[in-house]
Formats: structure tokens, sequence, C-alpha cells
């Protein structure tokens, strides 16, 4: 399939998305929410990897630096900003 670009954006499709994503309120706070969220795990991800011990090469170290890896940094930065999330108006999205 070849790819078009539209407007700068890959194609008319993703170009389409985000003007709507933009321009709708309530799928733009929702746009927003995940960008907060994806923040933040990026920054918990950080944190992790800083406060990461210095290890020499060896199984351990692998071992310890493929588990920090899989930990879910999406999944916990959600967990801390669902208190600062308002709750749906009317008992729906």
């Amino acid at each position: 399939m070849q790819k078009l670009e539209y407007n700068g954006w890959t194609n008319y499709e993703t170009w389409n998305f985000k003007l709507w994503a933009d321009n709708d309120e309530r799928t733009y706070k929702k746009v927003q929410k995940l960008v907060k969220d994806i923040n933040l795990a990026d920054e918990l991800r950080t944190l992790a990897e800083d406060e990461a011990p210095e290890l020499k090469t060896s199984f351990y170290s692998d071992v310890i630096n493929a588990s920090i890896k899989e930990v879910n940094y999406l999944e916990i930065a959600k967990s801390y900003l669902e208190p600062y999330t308002p709750a749906p108006v009317g008992g729906g999205e």
C-alpha cells in the first residue's frame, strides 16, 4: 500500500483523526488525559532506570534489567492520576 501524505500528516485518515480529536471537546479532553498518562509513565520509567544500582555485568544484572523493562509504567501512571480525574457527568462518557 502506498503511503500518501496529507496536510503534513502520514495520510488523510491520520489528519482527519487529529482534526476531530482537536475539535471535539469531549475527545480533546480524553486525548489530553492520555498525554498526561504517557508523560508520567515515561517519567516513572526514567526514575526506575535512574534509581537502579550500578551492577557489574552478570546473569543477575540481566534478570534485574529485564524485570525493570517489564513494568507497565502506563498502568502505574494511571493509578497515580486516577484520584485527580473527575468522574463523568451524566453517568456516562
